[in-house]
């Protein structure tokens, strides 16, 4: 049946058996629920008694944090503007009004320029007055260093790509030959770096006295190549200076001729914080041994000892009494400087006697730490001195951070070739490295010292 074309009496007869059918369906759907009822749940329906019911629960709706700033890219300040605009309607070639911006889009580039040689033509001329030539007195200086032809910006960058980029010779040639049309020889190159060298070597020794008169000093030492010899790279390192020096031995001379003697007028008279070389033994005054280093010898034993019930309560001891060194808040600051002092003396014997009471039962006896407890016992005086001055760290962190730019730079390169080109790289390590503590801009800072500034 059509329902537009159907007549009226026949929709409406079709209404009412529709009504009926409902009924009859609904009366049907209420006696299977009545009988669903009856029969109740099936057996596997039931869950077991041990199992709990499941509960909703409400999750806590917590208060978002705050955001420090927003997800929008920053935008850089333009050295350049472009704009595009229509002169006349695209459409019916209409007059335009006044231009409004509608959106700004910043794209970052670095132009390839090629060298740029500058030749400095000085002229001379006839006097007819004092008979004689004249010719103007060309200063240089802030250009290039000495009468080379490489200018200080050049070398500048020779020497940020070979130092703080660890970039080798070949590629920094490659550089300045693909990006801006120069060819260098890597002889040229090696010269650039030991002029560098040459001119901050003064600044170089300036910073090995400034390490004796600090007053906390962190020192390591890694492995050096010297034209297929091997030899050792010495940092060592305050928070704003570093000074490397490379030395073919390993041992604690260097350490003396660094710091100086103990009783010298100019001898450091500071905290050291190092390992548990043995060439650091050498200085006599305070000195903070790493925990870290420590710690983790103690864990690669228990690694090697895994059944081992002492060994491990030994450890867990060891461990505690270190975290209870490192959570010493301090004395009260209410207190006189030499009360403070005082108390910071007392705890620090009282931590070396916990330790020692710890270690003691274990040093003779023959058991899988022994030979640490005996390290400990030779530096239990150099284990808490943390606790005894404010500032000084548990750790020689700073130091180990600070020699893995030479050891990756050892690594890519494969050492030096005679030398002065070890010299070189300790004058070039220490500056760079310097500058990198003082945040300071390398490549300006080089420039400045080329310029004699």
């Amino acid at each position: 049946m059509d329902v537009k074309t159907a007549p009226r009496a026949e929709l409406i007869r079709t209404i009412y058996e529709l009504q009926d059918t409902v009924e009859s369906l609904e009366t049907q759907l209420a006696e299977l629920r009545s009988r669903i009822e009856k029969q109740g749940p099936k057996p596997q329906d039931i869950p077991p008694a041990f199992i709990k019911a499941n509960i909703k629960h409400k999750r806590r709706q917590e208060a978002r944090r705050k955001r420090k700033e927003n997800f929008a890219r920053h935008r850089d300040t333009p050295t350049k503007e472009v704009y595009h605009t229509y002169e006349a309607c695209p459409d019916c070639h209409g007059k335009l009004g006044k231009p409004t911006v509608s959106y700004r889009r910043q794209v970052i580039d670095i132009p390839v320029t090629p060298v740029e040689v500058v030749e400095h033509v000085v002229f001379k001329r006839w006097c007819f007055s004092c008979r004689k030539r004249v010719q103007p007195a060309v200063n240089l200086s802030g250009s290039v260093v000495g009468h080379q032809r490489i200018g200080i910006r050049l070398m500048s960058i020779i020497d940020f790509l070979k130092e703080e980029c660890r970039l080798p010779l070949e590629t920094i040639q490659s550089y300045l030959q693909i990006v801006h049309n120069l060819h260098l020889s890597q002889g040229s190159l090696v010269e650039m770096l030991q002029k560098t060298a040459h001119k901050g070597k003064a600044t170089y020794e300036e910073l090995g006295h400034k390490i004796r008169k600090a007053d906390l000093v962190f020192a390591d030492e890694t492995g050096g190549r010297e034209n297929g010899r091997n030899g050792y790279f010495w940092n060592f390192n305050t928070a704003d200076i570093q000074f490397l020096i490379y030395d073919n031995s390993r041992s604690n001379g260097m350490v003396t001729q660094v710091l100086g003697e103990e009783d010298a007028q100019d001898g450091f008279n500071g905290v050291l914080s190092s390992d548990f070389y043995t060439g650091y033994n050498i200085y006599n005054g305070y000195h903070q041994r790493c925990w870290v280093h420590l710690l983790r010898d103690i864990k690669k034993l228990k690694e090697d000892y895994k059944k081992h019930p002492p060994l491990n309560r030994w450890a867990k001891q060891v461990k505690q009494i270190y975290d209870e060194a490192r959570e010493y808040p301090g004395p009260d600051p209410t207190l006189s400087v030499r009360a403070k002092e005082q108390e910071r003396i007392y705890k620090q014997q009282y931590f070396e006697e916990k330790l020692r009471k710890v270690i003691k039962p274990w040093v003779e006896k023959d058991s899988p730490m022994s030979t640490l407890c005996g390290r400990i016992t030779k530096h239990l005086q150099e284990l808490f001195v943390f606790v005894r001055f404010e500032g000084v760290p548990s750790d020689n962190n700073t130091a180990e951070r600070m020699v893995r730019h030479t050891v990756v730079s050892r690594k890519i390169s494969g050492g030096t070739r005679s030398p002065l080109g070890s010299q070189t790289k300790s004058i070039l390590a220490s500056l760079f490295g310097t500058w990198r503590l003082q945040n300071k801009n390398p490549l300006t800072e080089c420039q400045l010292l080329l310029a004699a500034c």
